[in-house]
């Protein structure tokens, strides 16, 4: 009898572990820390005469969306983009940038209502800025990551997320050779770039889907 109890609670951890939050048919979402938006303005005051400098907006959107395709273990996409336009009197310029790709997470166990998990992700996209009345820069972006975290659901449905990992980054444009302003494939050189280092990432995590 001693030994059925134990084999029995293990088996009633296992049952709730595979009902819970991250059971196979449940929908996920996901927002990151860069999630932001500004607008604004800025003005300096010098005595009593205040002069307005410039004005700027600032729209960060990074969410994942994907589907339990097995118990612990959701598939989906990702997006990081980013927008920012700064505008004076005298000057204005515009960034834009986004980058999209799947995306697997796989949460190893169970403590309570912490989950740690393992997700990797790698996409592709691209990168414009124009200054003034200047052409519009263009990059290219490739991206992978891999890395080990926690979601902590503190509501049934609802977690806070916590991301560590590495991330390698490369990029490339065409650029011209001599003068003229003349483009050709023979004057233009295309370069590379690439960009390794670590990340941290906390967000909110939503499941919901099927009971």
């Amino acid at each position: 009898m001693k030994k059925i109890i134990p084999i029995l609670m293990m088996l009633l951890v296992c049952n709730l572990f595979t009902q819970a939050q991250v059971e196979k048919g449940k929908w996920f979402l996901a927002g990151y820390s860069q999630m932001n938006f500004d607008i604004g303005k800025d003005k300096t005051k010098s005595g009593s005469t205040i002069s307005e400098n410039s004005k700027y907006f600032e729209f960060n959107f990074n969410p994942l969306a994907g589907y339990f395709v097995i118990n612990k273990m959701p598939v989906g996409l990702f997006l990081d983009s980013y927008y920012d336009t700064y505008k004076t009197d005298n000057y204005n310029s515009k960034y834009s940038q986004y980058i999209i790709g799947p995306f697997v997470r796989y949460y190893i166990l169970q403590h309570n209502k912490l989950f740690p998990f393992v997700e990797g992700r790698i996409g592709i996209g691209q990168y414009k800025s124009k200054y003034g009345d200047s052409d519009t820069h263009i990059e290219t972006y490739s991206s992978a990551a891999l890395g080990v975290g926690a979601s902590y659901f503190f509501a049934k449905h609802l977690a806070v997320d916590g991301l560590l990992g590495y991330k390698h980054n490369a990029w490339s444009y065409d650029s011209e050779e001599g003068g003229g302003g003349v483009k050709s494939a023979a004057s233009s050189t295309t370069n590379k770039f690439v960009d390794n280092g670590f990340m941290f990432r906390i967000g909110v995590t939503i499941t919901f889907g099927k009971e």
